[in-house]
């Protein structure tokens, strides 16, 4: 990724970064009296954000709506009254809530037969009483523009209400910045003990509203906001209007990310939001964001109130979709820190024509726009179901060398609105922190294993032998490290462990040296 520290980083430094890989950081070639080694990680983890207090019972019944969502991942969602009780039961969740952060991020998907449940009246000194619905649909989901989706029950909305539980409706405007408001979930992080698995209740404060940078996604009208105790699990909460008993009223956006908990190096990367704008990306810390879902209840039939797109929907849906794409390199034709080359692999809902132009992110509003692909020739387009992995159009975007963050936009045909937006990143920064790895013994063997924490320490290679005889300067002869660590017997000690890393974009660190007394 890049990374702003007091002004941009020359190539210079980047090729004065290269050539230290020839030198070490630590030396000592005899076996007398060596210390046993204990690196420590490079990093001070952030604090994660107390958890906001459990809801009351006295308050449960208002809020019977929100619940407990397993459907992929341990999130929250909010029963929507879509004002038919005999339509579907629907509940209100985040995209990557049900699977959308294992599909591509332009994918949209609709009527999609799903797995899960929606477990209702987690409240402490209640889960004995809770009720279990079973997720069967997921009606709409994506992580494109807006991290949203929709999913259908096995019940009607009628019978969930007979049952005593409370839908809530959707707000059909932008709430007013700086209003206040509640948000309701059950946070998971952390949390060993089932028991406190429970809804909690926290104030809100909205903020602005933001485009979105996280990893790969995009997302746009998202409120920064001070809500207590956002932590994993409470993405898909409902924020809610509430009236002077402090019942919800309406669902004015849905919690979905947070910065607590993230380093400065985490910056746009996941669990690590920044906010766009046309001057460039930045991280505010200690801050959340509710994606906006303005508008979406006018996506459900008012006679049948079974959810449907259309002309009154604001729910967007993609007709392009990039396989595989994007990510940190450093320009120039360089490969990244994986060894791969920058490219997208472009799929349409239908086959068609493709074009594409690489401009910078800027507020990320370029592929929608007709004049970015001005002069791009057209190209045949894969599309249509069945068309898979290794099948699409793959492109290959030319980076700059120049740091900063680029959009790959292409459009298929003349529907910008269904328009994907890959990013890249050019990152020509070294690692800021350095290489290191931890050493334990396990008997008669040493085991060591490479710190990693991406982007910042994303790969290692390393080399070993006898004490003083491992070559720390050949780096051209390191070996990649492949997820199991190594384990160094006994007998092969004392021992010199040499070792270098790269971030996500290929950048490396200076070789590290560790020496390894006999056991």
């Amino acid at each position: 990724m890049a990374r702003t520290r007091n002004g941009a980083v020359s190539a210079a430094a980047t090729i004065a970064a290269a050539l230290l890989l020839a030198g070490c950081t630590a030396t000592g070639t005899t076996d007398e009296a060596l210390p046993w080694p204990e690196p420590t990680v490079p990093w001070t983890d952030e604090a994660k954000e107390p958890l906001a207090s459990p809801l009351s019972l006295e308050a449960l019944v208002a809020f019977s709506g929100v619940v407990a969502l397993n459907a992929g991942s341990s999130c929250s969602g909010t029963l929507i009254d879509t004002g038919v009780p005999a339509g579907p039961g629907y509940v209100l969740t985040n995209g990557h809530c049900v699977g959308d952060v294992g599909r591509p991020p332009q994918q949209t998907t609709i009527d999609e037969d799903w797995f899960g449940t929606a477990e209702f009246l987690r409240a402490e000194g209640n889960l004995d009483g809770t009720f279990t619905a079973e997720v069967v649909e997921l009606a709409y989901s994506t992580m494109r523009h807006t991290d949203t989706a929709i999913v259908r029950l096995d019940r009607t909305l009628g019978e969930l209400q007979d049952l005593g539980l409370r839908a809530v409706p959707i707000a059909a405007a932008e709430p007013a910045k700086g209003s206040t408001a509640v948000n309701v979930g059950v946070p998971v992080q952390d949390i060993a003990d089932p028991a406190d698995i429970v809804l909690r209740r926290g104030e809100c404060t909205l903020g602005a509203q933001h485009t979105l940078l996280e990893s790969h996604w995009l997302w746009s009208g998202a409120w920064s906001n001070d809500c207590e105790g956002i932590q994993q699990g409470s993405s898909g909460s409902g924020v809610f209007a509430v009236d002077a008993d402090g019942a919800p009223t309406e669902i004015v956006a849905m919690i979905n990310t947070t910065s607590w908990g993230a380093l400065a190096e985490e910056a746009c990367e996941l669990n690590g939001p920044c906010e766009v704008t046309a001057d460039g990306v930045a991280m505010a810390p200690r801050t959340s964001y509710a994606q906006s879902v303005a508008g979406v209840g006018r996506c459900f039939d008012a006679v049948t109130g079974v959810f449907a797109l259309g002309d009154a929907c604001p729910l967007p849906v993609s007709d392009l979709t990039a396989l595989a794409g994007g990510g940190a390199f450093r320009g120039g034709g360089l490969l990244d820190g994986f060894g791969r080359t920058p490219q997208a692999e472009l799929v349409g809902a239908r086959p068609g024509t493709v074009r594409t132009a690489l401009v910078p992110l800027g507020d990320a509003t370029a592929c929608g726009d007709a004049a970015t692909y001005a002069g791009a020739d057209a190209q045949p387009l894969p599309g249509g179901e069945g068309v898979g992995w290794g099948e699409g159009l793959v492109v290959e975007p030319v980076l700059p060398e120049t740091e900063g963050r680029y959009a790959l936009c292409a459009v298929q045909g003349e529907n910008y609105a269904g328009a994907a937006t890959i990013v890249f990143t050019v990152d020509r920064t070294p690692p800021v922190w350095p290489a290191g790895a931890t050493v334990e013994r396990i008997d008669d063997v040493v085991v060591v294993q490479p710190f990693v924490r991406s982007p910042e320490l994303a790969n290692s290679r390393y080399t070993w032998g006898p004490l003083g005889e491992a070559d720390c300067d050949d780096t051209a002869s390191f070996e990649g490290f492949r997820i199991v660590p190594l384990m160094i017997e006994a007998t092969d000690l004392p021992a010199t462990y040499c070792l270098y890393q790269t971030d996500s974009a290929g950048n490396p660190t200076p070789v590290t040296r560790i020496d390894i007394p006999a056991l």
